[in-house]
């Protein structure tokens, strides 16, 4: 746990910090995250990451703005006042002190909060035996407004982790409401290499419904998009059945702390030989290399 941290760019030692009782994110869950990794000091797409929040903050209508400059220099001064180089960092923003509306100003200003605690990485047993994921027993929502949003509104997301942990499992999958075509991890995008060879993640839309997210636009996913695509492998991004998902040759989950994971079974089911796939290691090994080149 960090010693400080850092509250509307104040930074407070962690059993000072405070939030207001009438704080939206507390009262509503009305607020957004940011799961980071810094190396060296640096934020490894951090600009990325700034941009996904500040549109998701559009579409919440939370008042938020903040420049990469601003999170850099923020992010500079916590982790030296907490001594860190490596870490695993979190922004948050949520509503603000609802106590604070007033007629004239309906809009409280935003609550914003920046962690960060020493990295720990995944076991490196999990790269090389791959993980175990279950089938998630909620569904997602497409027509939510907060489908494909990083909000603090996220327990049914460790309800689902939870369950998947009590059968020894890593990961819990989750499929479309009222269909059988996948749409992300609990804390991760899925990608597959079909029966025929073909690297595919689910669309960020449900096709034709341009207004119903199906997935998070996740950062690790788009970095691992643009390598396929350098290592001239054409990824697919498309609908992906229950079916396809079990006949793959290779799966894999991606996210900011564990990179690129490879999933060896799903439930009681055998991925491919059980071993993790070679593309899937190309593409841990080219992302691992890519993080240290941009945090050198």
């Amino acid at each position: 746990m960090s010693d400080y941290i850092s509250i509307n760019g104040q930074l407070t030692p962690y059993d000072d910090a405070r939030i207001a009782p009438f704080d939206a994110g507390l009262l509503h869950g009305a607020g957004l995250f940011e799961t980071l990794r810094v190396r060296n000091g640096k934020i490894f797409r951090g600009a990325e990451h700034l941009a996904r929040i500040t549109a998701s903050a559009a579409v919440m209508n939370l008042p938020f703005t903040l420049g990469l400059g601003q999170l850099q220099e923020m992010m500079a001064d916590l982790l030296e006042v907490n001594g860190l180089t490596d870490a695993r960092a979190r922004l948050t923003i949520t509503r603000g002190d609802l106590h604070e509306a007033t007629a004239e100003q309906p809009e409280p200003p935003v609550t914003l909060m920046l962690s960060a605690s020493a990295f720990a990485p995944y076991p490196a047993a999990l790269y090389e035996k791959g993980l175990t994921a279950i089938i998630a027993p909620y569904k997602q929502n497409p027509e939510s407004p907060l489908c494909g949003h990083k909000t603090t509104s996220y327990v049914d997301r460790l309800m689902a982790l939870r369950e998947a942990q009590k059968l020894k499992a890593g990961e819990a999958l989750w499929f479309a409401a009222g269909t059988n075509f996948l749409a992300e991890g609990s804390i991760s995008n899925v990608f597959i290499v079909d029966k025929d060879g073909v690297l595919a993640t689910p669309p960020l839309h449900v096709p034709e419904k341009t207004n119903q997210r199906l997935c998070l636009p996740g950062i690790t996913r788009q970095v691992v998009l643009g390598l396929a695509t350098e290592m001239n492998v054409l990824p697919h991004e498309r609908m992906i059945t229950i079916t396809e998902l079990l006949a793959a040759k290779e799966v894999f989950v991606t996210n900011a702390i564990m990179g690129v994971m490879p999933v060896t079974h799903i439930e009681k089911h055998n991925v491919g030989n059980e071993k993790p796939g070679e593309l899937t290691m190309k593409l841990h090994a080219a992302y691992n290399a890519l993080l240290e080149t941009e945090t050198d």
